[in-house]
This record gives structure tokens, sequence and C-alpha cells, in this order.
């Protein structure tokens, strides 16, 4: 188990990919060995679009070719620059939470929270709450959480921060997005120190006020040329009669016996 976190050293000739998803596995590693005990197995990190989620957890989702079996854990990069960086370390040990206890408790079904899972929360130092604020139920279907003050999760987070382990790539088209509401409602009431430290100043930052140039981003191009095409028109050469129909539709002019062509 780690007593301390090592500095990460930024390798300038990693590509974007290897640095971005070595951050993450690296903040993983180091939630693992503080917070589990080192008992979490590896697992596969991905980043996901999932509609109205900052992330989730599942098991057994991915195989290899030589049948090795791993679970997920995603986490949604459109809320990146949207949120704080310490809510985006809570959704990784949240999803961790749910790992550890597939793997050594009694999960419920799928997407409740039950009351082991909320014991083992407040055990490491996150506190779950249905609203997002104090005195909300522990368990149940959706749930938010906050850091609880002076608990170990928030000291590793800020060990993280101050040795350089965090999310260093964001989207730019979603950090032009107003934030939306915090996951767990409790900015203010997490802070344990003054915002002029440098770590405290990071961790409850919004990520995008530390992307420069935001206004400069143009919307994807690739929009209107993704959209489904489900008619198109054809005409014959011969008589310039025109038909509309699905895609490689084979089609024969009644008049001139030609085929009709793509216009």
């Amino acid at each position: 188990m780690y007593s301390t976190i090592q500095l990460y050293a930024m390798n300038d000739s990693l590509s974007p990919t290897q640095e971005f998803y070595s951050l993450l596995e690296k903040a993983y590693d180091v939630f693992n060995n503080r917070l589990f005990e080192g008992q979490l197995t590896n697992c596969l990190l991905t980043v996901q679009r999932e509609k109205k989620t900052m992330g989730y957890f599942s098991r057994n989702r991915w195989v290899n070719t030589k049948g090795d079996i791993k679970h997920e854990i995603a986490l949604n990069p459109s809320y990146f620059a949207r949120h704080k960086v310490i809510e985006i370390f809570q959704t990784l040990v949240h999803e961790q939470c749910h790992l550890w206890q597939f793997e050594f408790g009694n999960a419920s079904r799928p997407t409740y929270h039950n009351k082991e899972w909320a014991e083992k929360m407040e055990s490491i130092g996150l506190m779950p709450t249905n609203t997002g604020l104090p005195g909300g139920r522990k368990t149940g279907q959706k749930m938010g959480d906050y850091a609880i003050p002076g608990g170990e999760f928030l000291n590793v987070s800020k060990e993280l921060i101050n040795n350089g382990i965090s999310i260093t790539w964001f989207d730019r088209i979603t950090a032009k997005t107003p934030a939306t509401q915090s996951r767990e409602g409790l900015q203010s009431n997490t802070k344990t120190q003054s915002m002029e430290q440098s770590t405290e100043h990071l961790l409850y930052s919004y990520v995008s006020e530390l992307i420069p140039n935001k206004d400069d981003i143009e919307e994807p191009m690739f929009q209107i040329a993704a959209k489904n095409i489900s008619k198109i028109k054809y005409s014959c050469r011969s008589c310039s009669a025109n038909v509309w129909g699905k895609p490689q539709l084979s089609v024969i002019c009644g008049n001139c016996n030609q085929p009709f062509e793509v216009d």
C-alpha cells in the first residue's frame, strides 16, 4: 500500500491518448491503494458520453482474445470542463465503490445503492446523499455524494493535485456550456482550507476556467453529414423524369426502359 503518492513525471513524448489515460489509471491506482487497501482488481477505464450521468460501473463488461474478463469504469468527458476537479475524483471513487461491492460485498439490483455500499462510501470519506445535501437519504436508486471534511478521500485528492495527477485534456465544445448543478451540491461545505492555497483552488475550480480562448471554438462540421439520409433523388437521363427513394435502389424508367441514376 502506498504511504505517499509519488510525483507523476509527465513524459513529453507521450501521445495525447497515452497522457490522458495514464493519468486516469494513476488516479485509479492511488485511490485503490489508499482507500481500498489495494483490493480492487485492474479494470478497463473508458470515457463514454452517456446522457445524464457522470460515470458508471459495468461488471464483467470486457473480454480479450485470451478469455480474460474485466469490469469497466466509465467517466463522461462531457462533464470534465463543466464540473470541479473534486467532482471528477468523486465520480471515479463512487464507481470504485461499486466495483469493491461486486467483488467483496453483496450488491443489490443494478443501479441501486444499498446500505453496504453507503457504509463503504462513508468509511473512505464520501458521504452518500440522494439530494446532494446533508441530511439526504444514504441509499436509493440515484445517489450523489460529497467529500467529508478531513476524510481520507479529500486528503488523497489533495495529494493527487499537489503531485500533478489530474485531468489534463478537456472537450472544448462542452467547456463553452455553463456548468450544470454540482453533482453533490456542496462545494462550499466541503472546503477545509483557504481557497488562496493552490491545492484548494485547483480542487474546487471549474476546469473550464483553466482553458484559454474558448470563444474561438467552432461547432463540429460533421453534424449535418452524420444525419441519416432516408431518401435521395434518382433521374432518368433520357426523359428527365425524377423519383425519390431509399439509397441503393435499382429503378427502371417506365417511359424509356432506362435505369434511373442518382442525381
